[in-house]
């Protein structure tokens, strides 16, 4: 093996082989970087994990204040699992409604892991703890003399709080999940999929409670069903832009080099004079559809924008599919 020599001063000469050089301990520099690169990580996942517990905490309150401040002082029954523990609480009044919850959440999650998986499961873990604790801590009553009236709000405001939690990596458990499995496996909206399942729910209540009570139950549901829709995938709303141009090689320059929106240049014909005509096609986020348009029509006021909307888009950039 070859051999190098190395002297240093008050010290007699050593010997060491290239092997030992190569698997000699790493320079500080590189212990420098990768420390710092450790130090970025951690810091990149506490912050990840403090921003989806804000979410998860937000909505957890929303729909813990809509339960205890309106739908139980009524007398109505809520959604998904927790209408489940409030029929349960109802005939049954031996467990409160948060350890009910907790336990007919078991199975769910056994779900959720088999579909979604196990960072989407562990954050639910952490979301049902949160909703738990403000099912129990928060007990303001919210003085609504209509039941109508009463049934619109607690929908809307349950609706906006499952919308933000669904925007976080988990869930509070229950429903949710199950309606993300659904929403997974079969793209059915959020809000159809918790129709679905409550549809189960309110028949087992149709036969113990009075069917009024029901009844308004059903439209909390349907508004809660709305409300997470408008809010959910509005938050993530995207269009799909044609823009046909003379000058489509300056708009797509700009559009890509200064904007940084994506685009894709489509080769098509007129369909009255047969002419040869480049296509641009891009996604945006729908705040940007007004930059968009200023920047093709100060490049050619005679352009041709066409917009639609766009759903569901798969993509790294500009995709609007859920964290989970």
């Amino acid at each position: 093996m070859l051999a190098v020599h190395v002297e240093s001063p008050g010290s007699g000469a050593t010997r060491r082989t290239q092997g030992d050089c190569l698997t000699g301990p790493p320079l500080p520099a590189q212990d420098t970087i990768r420390v710092i690169q450790e130090t970025v990580v951690v810091k990149k996942t506490i912050g990840e994990f403090a921003r989806h517990t804000v979410l998860l905490v937000l909505g957890s309150v929303l729909c813990a204040f809509s339960v205890n401040s309106i739908l139980v002082p009524h007398g109505f029954l809520a959604r998904g699992m927790t209408g489940a523990a409030l029929i349960v609480h109802y005939t049954h009044p031996v467990l409160p409604i948060s350890a009910l919850y907790l336990l007919m959440n078991v199975p769910v999650f056994a779900l959720g892991w088999r579909f979604v998986g196990l960072r989407f499961v562990l954050y639910s873990l952490w979301g049902m703890a949160v909703y738990s604790a403000m099912l129990h801590v928060i007990t303001i009553p919210l003085e609504i003399a209509d039941k109508m009236l009463a049934t619109v709000i607690a929908g809307a405001i349950s609706g906006t709080g499952i919308a933000v939690i669904l925007r976080s990596y988990g869930s509070i458990g229950g429903a949710e999940i199950l309606c993300v499995i659904l929403h997974k496996l079969f793209s059915i909206t959020l809000g159809a999929g918790s129709m679905i399942l409550n549809a189960a729910v309110l028949a087992v209540a149709a036969v113990l409670f009075p069917i009024e009570t029901v009844l308004y139950t059903l439209v909390y549901v349907a508004a809660t069903a709305q409300v997470t829709n408008m809010v959910f995938h509005g938050l993530a709303r995207r269009q799909a832009a044609l823009i046909i141009s003379d000058k489509w090689q300056e708009i797509a320059l700009e559009l890509t080099n200064v904007h940084r929106f994506g685009v894709t240049r489509i080769s098509g014909r007129g369909g009255y004079q047969g002419t040869d005509r480049t296509i641009l096609y891009s996604v945006i986020n729908r705040r940007n559809v007004s930059a968009l348009k200023r920047i093709v029509l100060e490049r050619d006021p005679n352009a041709f924008i066409a917009l639609m909307a766009a759903e569901d888009v798969t993509g790294v950039e500009v995709g609007n599919q859920p964290h989970w």
